[in-house]
């Protein structure tokens, strides 16, 4: 492809027998979405590395509509009319998952308290707050490996804390 000029002129020459192949997959995709993602991923694409857009377009429209359908299947996506008519409690907890939830996070609150300073720091910056582990050196004023060590003790810390106390709530 040497340019947008060409692209729109595949686009208006492919899209539509694309989304024509598309529908061979099913209801479970949707053929302009995933023409339009493979047309995206064309563009997104090195020069060097597409030396038949056509044959590109539809081979990664294929896998896309092959994920599509993958995913549906794993997780399988029903719609309603209206969202009001959806059940509210379809994704409510019943009340004693909710009452061993509260209970799992005041138990994970205890825990994290009562863990060292340096260790609850590091925790909560690598896990919660997703920073690198150089980042969390550079905050908390030690070696990354350090955070790798005060991280894992906070963590085995947490896990013995939690499963002695399901232990006693269930001897």
């Amino acid at each position: 492809m040497s340019g947008r000029a060409d692209l729109a002129r595949l686009f208006r020459s492919e899209a539509p027998s694309l989304k024509r192949f598309l529908t061979r997959f099913g209801p479970g995709i949707a053929p302009d979405d995933v023409a339009q993602d493979s047309f995206l991923r064309l563009c997104a694409a090195k020069a060097d590395d597409v030396i038949a857009p056509r044959a590109f377009l539809f081979k990664t429209a294929r896998n896309l509509a092959v994920d599509a359908l993958r995913r549906n299947k794993a997780a399988p996506f029903r719609s309603v009319a209206h969202i009001d008519s959806a059940p509210a409690t379809v994704h409510a907890p019943s009340p004693e998952d909710a009452r061993i939830a509260d209970d799992t996070v005041a138990a994970l609150k205890d825990a994290l308290a009562a863990l060292p300073t340096l260790q609850r720091e590091a925790l909560l910056l690598r896990r919660v707050e997703r920073l690198p582990p150089a980042e969390v050196a550079q905050r908390l004023g030690v070696s990354e490996r350090q955070v790798q060590r005060l991280v894992l003790k906070a963590i085995a810390f947490c896990h013995a804390r939690l499963t002695s106390d399901n232990d006693a709530a269930n001897g």
